[in-house]
């Protein structure tokens, strides 16, 4: 039974009538609704009526030679008089209805989409030098407003705009396109190597390949050259273009305090709640101002509101404060971001790696050794002839 039959109330109706299809054809041309409609013989219905239409259905009957009895009574003015009744549970159902509906004017979660280079925070940051951030009274916002102070505080964007639904601020952002590099084409260049490897594919669009596949180079080396030469002519120079496919290896190592490590004993794990308002955080547990060195914090946080539909001011966060066994993890952790970032820096991908541990003078070290098959062409202006 969905809320609004229940706030309306409805009556289970049994109908005798030698023809009860003509009571059923009255109602229809009355506008009398009737659901749920069962034949229990020839000369018996049950059907569910809505409480408001039930006398008007009892006025019918006769009409149609027709007798009518209630068989049973859901909501409607039967819950209303039991909630009279109950006035702590009716004050604390007018107090919910006006919690939800002032909830519902302030803006509880921003979401950011169609960030490239930009990210999530710093748009975030300047959303909320602009007037919107979480507990904001959206009625009063303006977005061409936003939308100019956002433009300012962020050049590189092109366009924004926040939809706001509900308690959900949306944030869309188009970042502006870099203006591509102009160079003439007769202006000479060759392509060298932007660090050392060992070329596995090189595609020359334009110049001379001084290099062929399987070569080892180094940083600087020219794989292809601007100069073509003739018998016939004088040198000509022109603007090299090539994609170099080699095989680099990185070596790279992230150091990090040796008091971060557990070491020895078993992992303990202490857990912690807490209540979050908005931006007002409420402790639940004893020591809540004092720091906790020597533990990984792990924090889960369940939301009152419906993710993606409807947010609500009010979560619990529940903080899992663990301690020893964890120099293992920590090392895949250091790990993986070494990876990202490396992932993230070059022009190809990674086709192998392997880490390594070791601590020295306390301090813990990540080593990250990493084979990749990258793009090292760079291209270098040569000076005029």
């Amino acid at each position: 039974m969905s809320l609004s039959d229940r706030l309306r109330g409805t009556v289970r109706a049994e109908i005798r009538a030698a023809f009860p299809e003509a009571l059923l054809n009255a109602c229809a041309a009355h506008g009398i609704h009737l659901r749920h409609v069962e034949r229990m013989d020839a000369c018996t219905i049950r059907a569910d009526v809505y409480e408001s239409d039930w006398d008007r259905l009892r006025e019918l009957a006769p009409r149609c030679h027709a007798e009518t009895e209630a068989r049973t009574r859901r909501g409607g003015s039967r819950d209303r008089r039991q909630l009279t009744k109950r006035a702590v549970l009716l004050c604390s159902l007018f107090c919910m209805s006006a919690l939800l509906l002032w909830s519902g004017l302030h803006i509880w979660e921003i979401e950011v989409r169609g960030c490239e280079t930009l990210t999530s925070g710093q748009v975030l940051r300047a959303l909320e030098d602009s007037g919107v951030s979480i507990g904001t009274y959206w009625p009063g916002l303006s977005a061409d407003a936003v939308r100019a102070r956002m433009l300012l505080r962020l050049p590189s964007l092109a366009w924004m705009t926040v939809n706001v639904s509900g308690s959900r601020a949306l944030v869309y952002v188009v970042e502006r396109t870099e203006k591509p590099e102009i160079y003439a084409e007769s202006a000479a260049a060759d392509v060298v190597a932007a660090r050392p490897g060992i070329l596995r594919k090189m595609t020359v669009l334009n110049g001379r390949p001084l290099v062929r596949r399987g070569s080892a180079v180094v940083a600087g080396e020219t794989l292809v050259t601007g100069a073509l030469d003739s018998l016939s002519h004088p040198t000509r120079y022109v603007r090299a273009e090539a994609r170099v496919l080699a095989d680099t290896w990185y070596e790279w190592t992230a150091a990090a305090p040796k008091g971060r490590e557990k070491t020895g004993g078993s992992e303990r794990v202490r857990g912690c709640l807490a209540l979050q308002f908005g931006k007002k955080r409420v402790n639940l547990f004893r020591g809540s101002r004092k720091e906790l060195d020597g533990y990984d914090k792990i924090v889960h946080e369940y939301s009152m509101g419906v993710r993606g539909l409807f947010a609500f001011p009010l979560s619990l966060i529940r903080e899992e404060y663990r301690s020893g066994g964890g120099t293992g993890a920590q090392a895949s952790d250091a790990g993986d971001r070494l990876r990202e970032t490396l992932a993230a820096q070059i022009d190809g991908e990674i086709l192998q790696t392997q880490l390594s541990a070791f601590s020295r003078d306390g301090v813990r070290y990540t080593g990250l050794r990493a084979h990749c098959l990258e793009n090292i062409a760079q291209t270098a202006e040569r000076d005029p002839p």
